[in-house]
């Protein structure tokens, strides 16, 4: 049984690499996906698998950050426009789990 910390304890945070197919399981009601610490050298897909505990109303922030015009690219899991990268800037985006997938609660923002 996997415990749900969130909203009474720190959020999950969840690494990408640089490049590729990024499968990630998402266990709880705020997950943050960290794409700045490693940088985007080649586009990335999110591909995530959502516990069953994890409820209608759950928060996913993606933070990416890119080499030049990568691409992180929606997959399983979630669904919404890719985010485009522009050189050495990061771009951050909010989704809401439906109960099903996560959707996109606006449009991507760069904040740098």
């Amino acid at each position: 049984m996997t415990q749900i910390k969130w909203p009474f304890g720190e959020a999950d945070t969840k690494a990408l690499t640089a490049t590729g197919a990024q499968a990630l399981a998402i266990d709880d009601n705020m997950t943050i996906i960290d794409g700045v610490t490693v940088e985007a050298t080649g586009n990335r897909t999110l591909d995530l698998t959502v516990n069953s505990e994890v409820k209608a109303g759950a928060k996913l922030l993606v933070k990416s950050k890119t080499n030049a015009t990568e691409t992180t690219v929606m997959g399983t899991g979630i669904d919404g426009p890719n985010i485009v990268g522009v050189a050495g800037k990061t771009k951050t985006q909010g989704f809401t789990f439906d109960g099903t997938v996560f959707l996109p609660d606006g449009a991507s923002v760069q904040i740098d």
